[in-house]
């Protein structure tokens, strides 16, 4: 069973394309390993993050007679839904959260950047990373998220959803 988070951008209570997307190149930067455009026009991003190796996994392993190196990573698949020229979106659903502080890195410089919320299914699952993103999210949004918590370090998402 997965766990989804969601970052989606408003004005004025309704949802809109504001972040550009050279603020996501940029925010995810070199973590972006493999991209794809989908039949809808929406973009599917994996970012990708290295981590330490467990000691018990092995540095190779052996297929077909070749050996082939293994790396532990940590990933997050990005769905992107964009504007009809690309180079806007309203958001994206990240599919598995990385676990690696650079990808909440990442999340908080949007937050910071636009009027958008991050939240996931729960309670007090709402946060954002300007004070004057609040008025323009919708009221219902608060209603059944409860209010937004303003992040000013990438730690605190992860104890948010922790808390959650």
């Amino acid at each position: 069973m997965g766990f989804e988070v969601f970052l989606n951008s408003y004005d004025r209570g309704e949802p809109a394309k504001l972040i550009p997307m050279s603020l996501l190149e940029s925010a995810f930067g070199a973590a972006i390993k493999l991209r794809t455009v989908n039949t809808d026009g929406s973009l599917f991003w994996r970012v990708e993050y290295e981590t330490e190796q467990p000691p018990d996994m092995p540095k190779t392993v052996v297929m077909d007679g070749r050996e082939y190196p293994l790396i532990a990573q940590d990933s997050s698949d990005l769905y992107i839904s964009v504007d009809a020229a690309g180079e806007r979106t309203d958001g994206f659903m990240a599919a598995g959260p990385a676990g690696n502080i650079r990808f909440y890195e990442s999340l908080l410089m949007i937050l910071q950047a636009t009027h958008s919320a991050l939240y996931w299914p729960g309670e007090n699952s709402l946060v954002i990373g300007r004070e004057d993103t609040k008025e323009h999210l919708h009221e219902s949004m608060v209603e059944t998220l409860g209010e937004p918590f303003l992040i000013a370090q990438p730690e605190q998402i992860i104890e948010r959803i922790r808390q959650s």
